[in-house]
């Protein structure tokens, strides 16, 4: 049965640099290792995200290494993150991740009632000449940060079908979850869905976190 977690799991602190406030990441799981981010994003900051890309978005309706997306969204342009709300925000995310010039450009998805993400991995398959490819270039996908720019009415989770953990989307918070293990091995526990939107709208921002390191070991 899937299960909601709430406020009563294990809380971690971590030393924020300055910012407004201290970060606080609430653990949901170990195996894989998922956390919470209670208003990671300002109000000012999620209207930015939101201000700066609806008007540019573009249908998603993707099927590619069997993940099928549908809905609207954008990768930002070269330029884009420069700005000073969007820089504020992966100032923020540097407290607890490693943030260096490999990392993927940020995404910004709106997903409309019936629309979803198939159950997929964020993690380059290092055993495939593709996945492996991509890594080189890269670096590995190590974490997700997903931030939720908005309430949805109903429906919209994120779900962790392996684990059976549910984060339902509250604007301002977000979801870091590690695509590897310590070890930097892949984690198949890591797959994730977002369940179809059944009432509402729902925005999102995706930030991946790479790792290039020639030992292949993700910073911790």
């Amino acid at each position: 049965m899937m299960m909601t977690l709430a406020d009563q799991e294990t809380e971690v602190i971590k030393d924020s640099c300055k910012v407004e406030k201290p970060i606080k990441l609430i653990e949901l799981s170990q195996k894989p290792r998922v956390y919470r981010i209670p208003e990671f994003l300002t109000e000012e900051e999620c209207n930015h995200l939101i201000d700066t890309s609806k008007n540019k978005l573009r249908p998603c309706n993707e099927i590619s290494s069997g993940v099928h997306r549908s809905g609207w969204g954008l990768f930002m342009k070269e330029g884009e993150e420069e700005h000073p709300v969007t820089k504020n925000i992966f100032n923020k995310m540097k407290n607890f991740v490693n943030i260096s010039d490999s990392c993927e450009v940020m995404q910004i998805i709106r997903y409309n009632p019936g629309e979803e993400t198939s159950a997929h991995y964020d993690y380059f398959n290092p055993l495939t000449t593709n996945g492996s490819m991509k890594i080189g270039l890269y670096g590995q996908r190590i974490c997700t940060i997903l931030m939720y720019l908005c309430d949805v009415e109903e429906g919209g989770e994120t779900s962790f079908p392996e684990v059976g953990i549910k984060v339902k989307p509250i604007r301002g918070d977000a979801v870091l979850f590690y695509n590897c293990k310590p070890n930097g091995d892949v984690d198949p526990l890591s797959l994730h869905q977002g369940d179809p939107v059944t009432k509402g709208t729902k925005w999102v921002a995706i930030k991946l976190i790479n790792q290039k390191s020639k030992e292949g070991t993700p910073t911790q």
